[in-house]
Formats: C-alpha cells, sequence, structure tokens
C-alpha cells in the first residue's frame, strides 16, 4: 500500500484510515463512516454506520456479483499495546458480511438505498453497513487497540479495508 493511502482518512466522524489494502484495489466506495460514541466507552453501546456502494467499473462479472456478496466475509484483527508497552500477540476473527446476530450485545445489519434489510450487501445500490455492539470490559486488557477491518470476495477482491485505533479502558491488565 502506498504511504498516501495508509494516511488517507476515511469519510465521516471516526478516525479510521484506509489500508492495509490499496483504495484503487477496494470494489466498495466509501461515502462515509460515522462512529459513535468516540471514544469507546466500555460497557456501552457503540455504533456504527459505514454508507457506500459498488463501483460499477471495477466490476467485471456483475452476473456473478450477487452470488460473491452472498458469501462476503469480514476479517477483524485486533492488536493491543498495554500501558507498559508491552504489544499482546494480534488475534483474528474472520464473520460472514451479512446481517447476522452474534450475541444480544452484537449485530451487523445491512440496508439498501430505500432502507429496507437485506441480507446481504447488494450491488448497483447505495448499501449501508450498520452494527451495534457492547465491550464488555471484563474481557479487555487497557491500552491502544488497533483494529483493521478488511471485508472480502471468495474469489480474492476486496470490498472495503480501513484501520483505526482506540483507547480502551478495560480492566484487564
Amino acid at each position: 500500500m502506498s504511504e498516501l493511502d495508509s494516511n488517507l482518512s476515511v469519510p465521516g466522524h471516526n478516525n479510521a484510515t484506509y489500508g492495509p489494502i490499496p483504495r484503487s484495489e477496494q470494489l466498495f466506495n466509501i461515502e462515509f463512516l460515522e462512529i459513535a460514541p468516540t471514544p469507546w466507552e466500555m460497557d456501552k453501546y457503540f455504533f456504527t454506520l459505514l454508507r457506500g456502494y459498488i463501483l460499477d467499473s471495477k466490476v467485471d462479472d456483475a452476473e456473478n456479483l450477487d452470488k460473491l456478496l452472498a458469501n462476503a466475509t469480514v476479517k477483524i484483527s485486533l492488536c493491543v499495546v498495554l500501558p507498559s508497552g508491552k504489544e499482546l500477540p494480534p488475534r483474528e476473527y474472520t464473520i460472514p458480511l451479512r446481517t447476522i446476530a452474534f450475541q444480544t450485545f452484537a449485530h451487523v445489519s445491512i440496508r439498501d438505498t430505500t432502507g429496507n434489510y437485506m441480507a446481504h450487501l447488494t450491488a448497483g445500490n447505495m448499501n449501508d453497513i450498520l452494527t451495534d455492539y457492547m465491550i464488555p470490559a471484563m474481557f479487555i486488557e487497557r491500552g491502544t487497540w488497533n483494529f483493521g477491518v478488511l471485508a472480502e470476495l471468495e474469489d480474492g477482491r476486496y470490498l472495503f479495508a480501513i484501520e483505526l485505533t482506540q483507547w480502551l479502558e478495560g480492566r484487564r491488565e
């Protein structure tokens, strides 16, 4: 990725940047990313709204795209640096990029241009990806957390790739 991309902020109220995949290789054009509240508070819900669309100019196989979108995934990578400077081993989770509930405190929802909730992203339209999530402080180390969010189609193409950093007041040391 070029240094230019790694310093390029994602539009909206957030501290996210594009990366680690060059923005030019991302199929999903991000209109904005809203994160509230910022900074995140432990044991309280925070919300994200990512709005964008898939660029027609980047899609050669529109007929196959819907199937690929139905099976898209999001890889979330986490790395924390404790106040002592010690870096904990990175963690990585892969989830389906679709409307889904993980627990009573974690949901992903996808909407189309009309506001209707969809099972997965659709091509040719504006899409909203909404999340609501609560992070229990008792499971989180206090420190600087680096997050990577990489959405990928099963053919290896990337929808979007963003990175952000948050200080989290976890209860674990």
